[in-house]
């Protein structure tokens, strides 16, 4: 049973919505045009865990000058202490290590953007065996990454909703205002851990670039590991990044209970491969290639209590090679 029905002619459905559509195009001429003209700040999208540690460690290369400079995925940002691994060595640290998200080429164009104002005597590359399988970047992160790099907004037309916040201004709002006005909340362990973004940034700075995980996950994926097809290539690319620096690389360790068995020797296998791809003579098989479980946040991270031991035993395998 019908209490009463409407009826509404297109005619006046435009009616209705003709006007809040009208002040939306005003607001994003406005916006736009602000950012054209350079009336906005420029871009720093760290809206995110993943953003931050991306502008962070970019910001970084820019303004920090190290006589070591640490690089490669997510294990080299939070297994290593760069603050520990400096007093040991005496000397100066810098940890640009970002997300396994990312591959080799963006650790070369990274590299590049920090010799365009500082020239490191020692660069380390570190990445975990799982890392070395992966065949390219995230295209998310990558996108991030590259966009910051280049001083782009980053913004995205690939689903009608990411194309309505790219045309409405919401990004370019969002990107060049919001994220440096307001501190954004992390998520999950990050948050009770860090808390807001601003928070991690100030952490990182802190401590030369290094983060710890605080989280806990148990041990999942394959622990078939190999060098990816398209490592070579990617190897040589970041080798003619820093032709002249002295590299050293090394293979970050997995647990001991989740490897296989013969991991040890295959770890070597894949690291004079991987030595020779890139040019070097300088490969830290010192460093442990398995440690306990319990050192464990998950496969790829080590917790923070862990990390002291491991930039001990690291600092141990560089301290032959410093110039």
């Amino acid at each position: 049973m019908k209490s009463h029905q409407n009826e509404f002619s297109t005619r006046d459905v435009l009616a209705l919505i003709a006007a809040p559509m009208a002040v939306a195009a005003v607001c994003a001429a406005l916006v736009h045009g602000a950012a054209h003209a350079g009336a906005l700040p420029p871009p720093r999208p760290a809206l995110d865990a993943d953003c931050a540690i991306l502008t962070h460690q970019i910001d970084a290369a820019r303004g920090q000058s190290a006589e070591i400079v640490l690089i490669g995925d997510s294990s080299c940002l939070m297994d290593v202490s760069a603050r520990q691994l400096s007093g040991a060595l005496k000397t100066s640290v810098l940890n640009l290590g970002t997300l396994s998200y990312l591959d080799l080429a963006a650790y070369g164009a990274l590299l590049r953007e920090h010799q365009r104002r500082h020239t490191p005597k020692l660069v380390v590359l570190l990445m975990h065996p799982e890392g070395l399988r992966r065949l390219n970047s995230e295209a998310y992160q990558l996108a991030v990454f590259e966009n910051y790099l280049h001083g782009r907004d980053h913004s995205s037309t690939d689903t009608p909703a990411a194309a309505f916040n790219a045309w409405s201004g919401t990004d370019l709002v969002n990107g060049r205002l919001l994220a440096r006005l307001i501190p954004i909340p992390l998520r999950g362990d990050y948050g009770v851990y860090y808390g807001f973004t601003s928070d991690l940034e100030k952490f990182m700075s802190a401590k030369s670039g290094s983060v710890v995980d605080p989280g806990h996950e148990s041990f999942k994926g394959s622990a078939e590991y190999r060098l990816a097809p398209t490592l070579q290539k990617a190897s040589q690319a970041f080798r003619a990044a820093i032709p002249q620096i002295k590299l050293a690389v090394g293979i970050t360790p997995v647990p001991a209970g989740f490897a296989r068995s013969g991991f040890a020797e295959q770890r070597e296998s894949m690291l004079r491969q991987w030595m020779e791809w890139l040019n070097t003579t300088n490969g830290l098989a010192t460093i442990p290639a398995t440690l306990p479980n319990d050192q464990f946040a998950r496969v790829t991270h080590l917790k923070p209590e862990a990390v002291p031991n491991f930039t001990a035993a690291l600092a141990e395998a560089l301290r032959g090679l410093i110039p």
